[in-house]
């Protein structure tokens, strides 16, 4: 049996876009016509939820607010206009207008909700929505870009970057994967993928033009910025584009005019935000439908630190430090 709803929960609260959160009692206000409520089981740390932090995503929400883009959970109450029968679900979620994850408790519309099989953990579901679904949109940019044989990714160590490789590996599309430290090299290619790049060897540049070049690689999906988007561009055929879906450099994306002006490159973006919306509800189920049946391998997110809400300050530092290696999670326990 579901416990009642308390009146208020445990939440990390963001009262400055200075990336610094603090625990607090905070209210549950009940849900509105459309909405559910979810009890979180885990919430995982993103680059956007950082990002966010720091007031450098795509909106700011009124502070306080509560951050964290997505979980699992069990949803524990229903607004008018919900079937109550999913009480009780388990699911995996986005977070809505209102605060987000990083608390016992969600109030989310109940289209944010998505049911998971009994068979997948609390674990794997809270990372089931972000970076598979961004997978899955990069990939089908590459195979619909006229031109190009092969993708050059950065950031390629990361739980979306082993995706990338996975799914690329799936559609026969070779991919050049980019790192900047050494020992990624070696558990990339482990992994099975062909063309590992140290970005920080002293050879980095010539081998990434001549394997662009072999490989007929003409897109490339950069998570850094900075002055390394310029670099791999410069580095590869003409023609070529790269699409920034993030920024982990914090920096400025730097791009030469000789690449713009004279060899007919290019540079765009990527947010998943405005690419669901285009996503037919029929082809979204199929897609999730997809993703929770190859949990185990296409979609399988290693995690590498789990800590309570209590720790996110240290959840934060961690995660911070190293966004490679597996993933960083707040879990929270159940209650008898």
């Amino acid at each position: 049996m579901l416990p009642s709803l308390p009146t208020t929960m445990r939440a990390a609260v963001l009262h400055s876009y200075n990336g610094v959160v603090t625990i607090e009692d905070r209210e549950i206000i009940p849900p509105r016509a459309g909405d559910v409520i979810v009890k979180i089981a885990a919430s995982p740390l993103n680059p956007s939820d950082v990002m966010f932090t720091y007031g450098m995503y795509g909106f700011r929400k009124p502070l306080p607010t509560v951050p964290g883009f997505e979980a699992s959970g069990v949803i524990v109450a229903v607004g008018e206009g919900v079937d109550a029968s999913r009480i009780g679900q388990r699911v995996a979620c986005f977070a809505g207008n209102d605060d987000g994850a990083w608390a016992e408790y969600m109030r989310i519309p109940a289209t944010n909700a998505y049911p998971v099989l009994d068979s997948i953990s609390d674990e794997q579901a809270s990372m089931l929505l972000v970076n598979p679904l961004t997978a899955r949109a990069l990939i089908e940019i590459a195979q619909n870009a006229s031109g190009s044989s092969a993708i050059v990714q950065t950031a390629a160590a990361s739980a979306l970057g082993k995706m990338i490789i996975r799914l690329a590996a799936e559609q026969g599309i070779p991919t050049i994967n980019i790192v900047r430290r050494a020992e990624s090299v070696d558990e990339l290619t482990a992994l099975g993928a062909a063309h590992v790049l140290d970005s920080s060897s002293a050879d980095f540049e010539h081998t990434l033009r001549e394997l662009a070049a072999k490989l007929n690689a003409r897109v490339a999906f950069d998570a850094v910025g900075g002055d390394l988007s310029g670099r791999i561009l410069h580095l590869m055929p003409r023609n070529s584009r790269i699409i920034v879906y993030g920024g982990l450099s914090l920096q400025p994306v730097t791009i030469s005019l000789d690449d713009l002006i004279f060899r007919g490159k290019h540079v765009e973006g990527f947010w998943l935000s405005t690419w669901l919306p285009t996503i037919a509800p029929p082809r979204l189920l199929s897609i999730w439908q997809e993703e929770q049946a190859h949990i185990g391998d296409t979609y399988k997110t290693d995690v590498r630190a789990r800590y309570g809400l209590e720790d996110i300050g240290r959840a934060l530092a961690d995660y911070s430090g190293q966004m490679s290696g597996g993933k960083v999670l707040l879990t929270f326990m159940p209650e008898d």
